[in-house]
């Protein structure tokens, strides 16, 4: 389903428009309960009136609100406070603070005041599967509410928006991620919360499909001291993204090094800025300068996962005997299972040339990378080389029909336009 962009905006905060929620929620609470327009208004106003209370036609004394939400057993000043914490809005926080567990919380508290009509629901469980990484759950969800969309009002299409961008993104379907964040950031936005997310999943997103330019023009928009100051995860993270792509587009790649980079910046987000370099340099095809680049750092099991997929794609043996060492100086939490396993396909390669044996790791590994510990670039490139394998092995058919277990939830939905 295609939308117009003006129809989707946030708007200011007067008083008119904070009543404006009441009203909605007053005709979706009558419509859940199928009651009528009388039944409804009897002893409290005309049923024209509340018409236009629902509708929004009029500025609301809010003893007619008191009135009306107890014919539905609901107190409004228990309700006007929890509407007033707003949810999507906190929840867009602990995006930008990367605090899952904080959203789950509120996600949770939020149900059990009942005081959320059913959209408002299915949108904060799309932000939870979302994060849980449960995306043909999500994809449901996103499906089901395409068919309800004339019905979100301004704050909730807007962060419906919002979370099919962050979905595409995490199921590294990078074309539709790029046209639900555009659409957004083109939009007129006066939320600072909103704008913030919006900006900062954006700046992600450009980074993954490397469209520099883009990244550069909303870097600068973001790049504030307020947006430093209240998330500083963040902030840190699109200063590494940055000052590569900002390397990179000022120098030849020749002469592009990391301890160059850090002596610029003082050594500050030496991490992220470390791994920005070195997905650059393997999409370059530049194996060797990541390996070398891997010597100068503090690994961790991400990058011993790295360092497996460039041993497959150079030929000198002393790097799996490095890589080896390497491991075996690395602490692999539960969490880290998918990266020790592109360490165990690497050696059942490399060491055994057992590519059978490669292979079903890997299928493991896939679901575990997908579901457990994303990483869009890993994700991508791990695809490519199961690929390799299954054809060095004749398991190519198998190696599709798994890839297309893996990634079911990659559907092709409406986009907005």
């Amino acid at each position: 389903m295609k939308i117009k962009k003006e129809q989707t905006y946030i708007k200011g905060e007067n008083d008119f428009e904070k009543n404006k929620k009441y009203g909605i929620l007053l005709k979706r609470k009558r419509m859940e309960k199928r009651y009528t327009l009388e039944e409804v208004s009897q002893g409290i106003c005309a049923p024209s009136y509340l018409s236009r209370i629902e509708n929004n036609l009029v500025d609301v004394e809010e003893k007619y609100y008191i009135s009306l939400f107890e014919k539905f057993d609901i107190d409004f000043e228990k309700l006007k406070e929890a509407k007033e914490q707003e949810i999507y809005n906190e929840l867009l926080k602990c995006y930008l603070l990367e605090n899952d567990e904080e959203a789950i919380e509120l996600i949770s508290n939020a149900l059990k005041t009942g005081y959320y009509m059913d959209i408002e629901v299915e949108l904060m469980i799309l932000y939870d599967n979302i994060i849980h990484g449960l995306y043909t759950e999500a994809l449901n969800q996103i499906v089901e509410l395409n068919e309800k969309i004339q019905l979100l009002i301004d704050t909730e299409l807007n962060f419906y928006i919002f979370l099919t961008a962050l979905y595409a993104y995490r199921t590294t379907q990078a074309i539709y991620a790029y046209r639900q964040i555009i659409f957004l950031c083109e939009c007129s936005i006066s939320n600072t919360i909103f704008q913030y997310a919006v900006y900062d999943l954006a700046l992600d997103i450009f980074d993954f499909i490397g469209a520099n330019t883009m990244f550069l023009k909303y870097y600068y928009l973001l790049n504030n001291d307020k947006y430093h100051t209240l998330y500083p995860k963040s902030a840190l993270k699109h200063q590494a993204q940055k000052i590569v792509i900002e390397s990179y587009l000022i120098k030849d790649e020749e002469e592009i090094l990391l301890d160059e980079i850090l002596d610029e910046t003082n050594g500050k987000c030496k991490e992220e800025i470390a791994w920005q370099i070195l997905k650059l340099e393997y999409r370059k095809g530049n194996y060797i300068k990541c390996l070398e680049m891997l010597e100068h750092l503090d690994l961790s099991p991400k990058l011993i996962a790295f360092e497996a997929l460039l041993a497959l794609r150079v030929n000198d043996i002393k790097y799996i005997y490095r890589l080896e060492e390497n491991k075996k100086n690395v602490n692999f939490r539960i969490f880290d299972e998918s990266f020790e396993l592109m360490y165990l396909a690497c050696m059942q390669i490399k060491k055994y040339c057992d590519y059978k044996g490669a292979f079903d790791i890997f299928k493991n590994l896939l679901k575990l990378q997908n579901d457990q510990t994303y990483c869009a670039f890993l994700l991508d490139e791990q695809i490519i080389v199961f690929l390799e394998i299954a054809l060095s092995c004749g398991k190519y058919k198998e190696a599709v029909k798994t890839i297309s277990t893996v990634l079911k939830d990659k559907l092709i939905f409406p986009y907005f336009l």
